[in-house]
């Protein structure tokens, strides 16, 4: 049995319409039948339900079956439109299928109807099928279209010409051509750089001869080249399909030039970190062999200062002239030398994180009177003076009070050594705003030249200037110094004018606590 028939039979006689639905009955249909006689009842019946037939009188008192077949047309429906009259001539049934009735027949000869319905039942589903195919391929079309252009990977086709026959937005941003460019050109000639062109070329050649090759299917890293001639890493992906014109092959291309730079940026950082951890070791070891060896040379350096004083103050018997002036030189040279052993202990120390403060609440005053007194004697063999000039309430301060007079002596030593015969040095203390020790260390002698201040404080550093020559050193006083400072939690700096004098200044928390300052310094 044939499935059910949905039926709109537009008729004004019933019994004709009965006869119409005997006879597709008799064929086999279950019928699903409403029957209307007006232009507005058939659009309202069109409107309402799906319909798979509709069969029309030609000849309605108020209405007929060419406007029946021009409603049905109004609608835009594909519904098969067979027309059935009591007579109609030939001229007539002919301009009928014309206007897009698809049969006609006589109401007296109705063997026809059966079959006449079920082809045009039949190829109403073809045209379907045929619609539903073609929006199908539309869509498709469409999401294709929407992917292609929204890609963020380059997308070219090629023919098996090798010329360009798709070439998305992303392809335009990243190898800086317009697509109306690029079409119909070939691609090697574009994008790829002039000293792989043969070598491509090649490869496309034998994949067209023997159907197959290595690159389809596969991720490889190329070079590629732009529309201004630079150079860029490229990742590809290729596909090929075979059409009636011919293979076509659809590049998928992913710009690495981001990617590559951040492989570069991850192995620098990865060598800048070796390398690190390799410094830092070293400094470690370094450390570990300054205070060891430090500590080897303190102990009979001592031996030669202690034997030397002994022959000075002639304890072991009178000297000559000459003997007195060689045991002042080695009792002086040995002093130096213990001093910077001593320097390079403390720098040691600091740098392993080994330096122990102990704070104590002293007289900043009593303190730099200390230093003073005792850097006097040197500052007067150049007849150069020293004030000291201190503020009341700023006398009283909790730091290590032997490092704190090691900072004094190296910023009041280095002042005199760099201060003008007959010059002046100035030592001045106080609180400053946040209540941290102001300390200002100030001469008038050489100064320090703008470009040499970075250089300052680093260790083992001399100044080039012949001053410096003419005056030898270690250059690890004012580095010792800074470390110094910073194990307090505090800062040093310097102003300097080159020919007129330096001012070094230092500011400490006035009173910290124990663990604070025995944080390590790195």
């Amino acid at each position: 049995m044939n499935p059910p028939l949905r039926l709109l039979i537009v008729e004004d006689v019933e019994d004709d319409a009965m006869l119409t639905i005997r006879e597709l009955r008799r064929a086999g249909y279950d019928i699903e039948v409403e029957r209307v006689e007006t232009a507005a009842a058939m659009a309202a019946a069109l409107n309402q339900r799906t319909w798979d037939l509709v069969i029309a009188d030609y000849s309605l008192p108020q209405f007929s079956g060419p406007a029946a077949l021009e409603v049905l047309k109004s609608t835009s429906l594909d519904i098969p439109f067979i027309i059935i009259s009591g007579s109609i001539g030939d001229d007539l049934a002919v301009e009928a299928m014309k206007s897009g009735a698809h049969d006609y027949m006589l109401k007296g000869n109705l063997k026809r109807l059966a079959p006449s319905v079920e082809r045009e039942l039949r190829d109403a589903e073809v045209r379907r099928q045929r619609r539903r195919t073609e929006l199908a391929l539309d869509d498709s079309e469409a999401r294709k279209a929407a992917i292609f252009d929204s890609a963020l990977d380059s997308i070219i086709s090629v023919n098996h010409a090798g010329e360009i026959i798709e070439f998305n937005p992303q392809a335009e941003r990243t190898f800086l051509y317009n697509r109306d460019q690029v079409l119909g050109r070939l691609m090697v000639e574009l994008i790829i750089p002039p000293d792989l062109r043969e070598t491509h070329q090649q490869a496309f050649e034998n994949h067209l001869a023997r159907g197959n090759g290595s690159m389809p299917g596969k991720r490889i890293e190329l070079t590629a080249m732009r529309s201004d001639g630079s150079e860029f890493p490229i990742e590809l992906s290729l596909t090929s399909i075979n059409t009636t014109a011919g293979p076509i092959f659809t590049a998928y291309i992913r710009d690495l030039t981001e990617q590559k730079q951040q492989e570069e940026i991850r192995e620098r950082s990865r060598e800048l970190e070796e390398q690190n951890i390799r410094i830092h070791e070293a400094n470690r070891l370094k450390s570990e062999f300054l205070a060891n060896m430090s500590h080897e040379l303190r102990t009979p350096m001592n031996a030669v200062i202690g034997f030397s004083q002994l022959l000075v103050d002639g304890k072991t018997g009178p000297l000559t002239a000459d003997q007195r002036e060689y045991i002042n030189d080695i009792l002086t040279s040995g002093q130096h030398l213990l001093q910077l052993i001593n320097d390079v202990l403390d720098l040691a120390k600091i740098e392993a994180g080994k330096m122990d403060l102990e704070p104590e609440t002293f007289s900043v005053k009593e303190a730099a009177d200390e230093v003073c007194a005792v850097m006097r004697t040197v500052a007067s063999q150049r007849n150069v003076k020293i004030q000291v000039e201190g503020a009341a309430n700023a006398d009283k301060v909790t730091l290590d009070h032997r490092k704190f007079k090691q900072v004094l002596y190296n910023l009041l030593s280095n002042a005199v050594k760099f201060s003008h015969d007959n010059g002046e040095v100035k030592v001045a203390f106080s609180l400053d705003s946040r209540q941290q020790l102001r300390l200002q260390v100030k001469d008038y002698g050489i100064g320090i030249k703008q470009e040499d201040l970075p250089r300052v404080f680093r260790e083992f550093e001399q100044l080039d200037s012949g001053a410096a020559r003419r005056f030898p050193g270690t250059g690890l006083g004012l580095a010792l110094t800074k470390k110094i400072v910073e194990l307090h939690n505090g800062s040093i700096s310097v102003e300097s004018e080159f020919g007129k004098g330096s001012t070094f200044i230092v500011a400490v928390p006035s009173g910290v606590s124990a663990t604070k300052l025995s944080t390590p310094v790195d």
